[in-house]
């Protein structure tokens, strides 16, 4: 598959020092450098949607509590809201 990257100039410039060091050529190296970067961060990469919790030994659960309703008339009126919420004196 032929892809399209942008590297940044200091990584660049190691492929292409380390390239010629062990005289092969910039894609394989990195190529190679991917193959291992992308080994290393699924050892050690958290299971996708296992956060810290689940690492510990506990999940973590948010119990749905309800709230009763809006207690303003209208949340489209945001001065009535505001007075609402400050008293009058905010204006």
């Amino acid at each position: 598959m032929r892809a399209t990257i942008t590297v940044d100039g200091e990584l660049a410039e190691r492929i292409e020092r380390l390239s010629q060091e062990r005289s092969t050529s910039f894609e394989g190296l990195a190529n190679a450098a991917l193959r291992e970067g992308l080994e290393h961060l699924a050892e050690t990469a958290p299971q996708a949607g296992r956060g810290s919790e689940k690492r510990a030994g506990r999940l973590s659960y948010t119990h749905p509590v309800s709230l009763g309703g809006c207690l303003l008339e209208s949340l489209d009126d945001i001065s009535g809201a505001l007075a609402a919420a400050e008293g009058e004196g905010f204006k």
